[in-house]
C-alpha cells in the first residue's frame, strides 16, 4: 500500500463510507426485526447483516476491481449502451427520484413534525429548503465532504447512538419473547430479505466512485493498492455498521419489556426506546439521531452521483452545478411526502436489485471484462428482473408466462433471478472456454 495512506486517513475514509450508507432506513428496520424476532434475534441479525452490510461493500469492491471510478465499467462487458442506461437509472433511483428525497421527508416526518404538532405542507417545504441548502453546501466539493462526514457529522451520530445503547445495555435484564410470523420458522431468511430494504446495495455502486476518488487523493494510484485500501476501509465500515445494526435490533428485542402491539415499521419501537431510557428528552435525542443519519446519507449521495454524472456526460457540466440540480430536484420530490416516495420506489427496486447483485458478483468473482460470461448472465437476469418489477407493481402477467416462470427454482420465494443468474454464468464460462479452445486450434 502507498505509504501516504496512514491508518488515520484510512479510518477517515471508512467513516465517509459508513456515514454514507447509514441513513433513514438503517435506523428503522433493525429495531422492528429485533422486536419481531425475539429469541431468534441472532439468526435474523446475521441474515440482515449479509444483505444490509455485506452486499453494499461487495458493490464498492466491484467498482474497485474495474480499476476506475467510472461506474460504467462495471457493466461495460455487456454493452456500452446497456451500462450507461443501467447506471444512469440506478443513479436517478438512489438519488433525486427516491432515496435523497426520502431522507428529507423521513427526517421531517419523524424528527421535526412531532415537535410542531403534526405534519404541515408549508413546514415540510421550509424544512426541505434548509435541509438541501445545507446538503448542497457540504457536498459541492470532495474536501468538504471528507471534512464534514468524516470529522463532524459521523462522530456526532455515533455519540448520539452510543448514549442510547449504553442506557439499553445497562437497563434491567429481560427474557426474549417468542418470535413472530416468519421469524418463528425461518428467521435467517426473513432477516436476509429485510436487509434489502436499506437500498444500500444500489448506493454502494455510487459511493464507490467517491471512495476511490478519496483514496487516490491521498496518493494511492496502483490498482492492487487501491483495491486493498478500499477493502480495508470497507471492512472497518462493515464492522461499525454490523455492530450498530445488532445493537438497534437488540434494543428492539428488549422493548417487549415495556411495549406491546404490532407495528408497520420501526419508528414507534425506536420512539418507545428513547422515551423509556431518555425520558422527556428522548424524542429530541431521536430527532437528532435521525436528522444526522439522513443528512450524512443525502450528502454522500449528492456528492457521489454528481461525480458520476460529470464523468457520464464527458465533463460538459461542472460537478458543482450538477450537485445543485440534484439537490433542487430532490427538494421538489421530497414535498410529495414520505408515503408516496416509498410506494413509488418499490417496483423499481425489485427490478434493479437482481441486476446490480449479479453485476457485483461477476466483477468480484474475477470475470471483469469477460464479455461472454457477462452477456450470457446479464441479459437473462435483466429479463427476469423486468417480471420481478411488474409483479411488485401489481401488473397482471399472462397466465402462460406466469406458469413458465413458476417452474424456475426459488421463483415463488422471489429468488428465481438468482437461479437464472447462476445458470447463465455457468453457460457463459463453458461458452468462453469453448471459444478459447477453438481460437487456439485455429491459431
Amino acid at each position: 500500500m502507498n505509504n501516504n495512506l496512514t491508518w488515520g486517513k484510512l479510518v477517515a475514509i471508512s467513516f465517509v463510507l459508513f456515514s454514507s450508507f447509514f441513513g433513514a432506513g438503517n435506523l428503522l428496520f433493525p429495531p422492528l426485526f429485533g422486536y419481531l424476532s425475539g429469541s431468534s434475534l441472532n439468526m435474523a441479525a446475521l441474515g440482515f447483516c449479509i444483505t444490509g452490510v455485506g452486499l453494499p461493500i461487495l458493490a464498492v469492491l466491484a467498482v474497485a476491481c474495474t480499476g476506475t471510478d467510472d461506474l460504467t465499467e462495471v457493466a461495460r462487458p455487456v454493452n456500452v449502451a446497456y451500462a450507461k442506461i443501467l447506471l444512469f437509472t440506478t443513479s436517478l433511483v438512489i438519488g433525486p427520484l427516491f432515496a435523497i428525497p426520502r431522507t428529507a421527508a423521513f427526517s421531517y416526518e419523524i424528527g421535526i413534525a412531532p415537535h410542531l404538532g403534526g405534519s404541515r405542507p408549508l413546514h415540510l417545504f421550509l424544512y426541505s429548503v434548509i435541509y438541501f441548502v445545507f446538503c448542497y453546501y457540504v457536498a459541492n466539493n470532495g474536501s468538504k465532504v471528507l471534512n464534514w462526514l468524516g470529522k463532524v457529522l459521523t462522530p456526532a451520530l455515533l455519540v448520539c447512538l452510543a448514549a442510547l445503547f449504553v442506557c439499553v445495555l445497562t437497563g434491567p435484564s429481560f427474557t426474549p419473547q417468542a418470535p413472530q410470523g416468519i421469524y418463528l420458522t425461518n428467521p435467517f431468511l426473513k432477516g436476509f430479505q429485510e436487509g434489502y430494504n436499506t437500498m444500500d446495495l444500489l448506493a454502494g455502486l455510487l459511493f464507490a466512485g467517491g471512495t476511490l476518488a478519496s483514496i487516490r487523493s491521498f496518493g494511492v494510484t496502483g490498482k492492487k493498492e487501491t483495491i486493498r485500501a478500499c477493502s480495508l476501509a470497507g471492512i472497518l465500515a462493515m464492522i461499525l455498521l454490523a455492530a450498530i445494526y445488532y445493537l438497534l435490533a437488540y434494543s428492539g428485542a428488549e422493548a417487549h419489556r415495556y411495549l406491546e402491539g404490532s407495528f408497520a415499521n420501526g419508528a414507534p419501537v425506536l420512539i418507545a426506546i428513547s422515551y423509556e431510557y431518555l425520558g422527556p428528552y428522548g424524542s429530541w435525542m431521536l430527532s437528532l439521531i435521525i436528522i444526522l443519519a439522513c443528512l450524512t446519507t443525502s450528502i454522500g449521495l449528492i456528492s457521489s452521483i454528481s461525480h458520476y454524472f460529470v464523468i457520464l456526460f464527458n465533463h460538459r457540466i461542472s460537478q458543482k452545478r450538477m450537485a445543485f440540480w440534484i439537490a433542487l430536484a430532490s427538494l421538489g420530490i421530497s414535498n410529495f411526502g414520505l408515503t408516496s416516495i416509498i410506494l413509488g420506489a418499490i417496483p423499481v427496486l425489485c427490478f434493479l436489485y437482481p441486476i446490480v447483485i449479479a453485476l457485483s458478483l461477476l466483477n468480484v468473482c474475477g470475470f471483469t471484462g469477460n464479455k461472454r460470461v457477462f452477456r450470457c448472465t446479464m441479459w437473462i437476469v435483466t429479463v427476469a428482473s423486468v417480471f420481478e418489477g411488474l409483479k411488485a407493481a401489481d401488473v397482471r402477467i399472462p397466465a402462460t408466462v406466469q406458469d413458465t416462470l413458476s417452474i424456475i427454482p426459488l421463483y415463488s420465494d422471489g429468488f428465481g433471478w438468482l437461479t437464472i443468474a447462476i445458470a447463465g454464468a455457468v453457460a457463459g464460462v463453458l461458452f468462453d472456454r469453448y471459444k478459447k479452445s477453438q481460437e487456439k486450434k485455429s491459431a
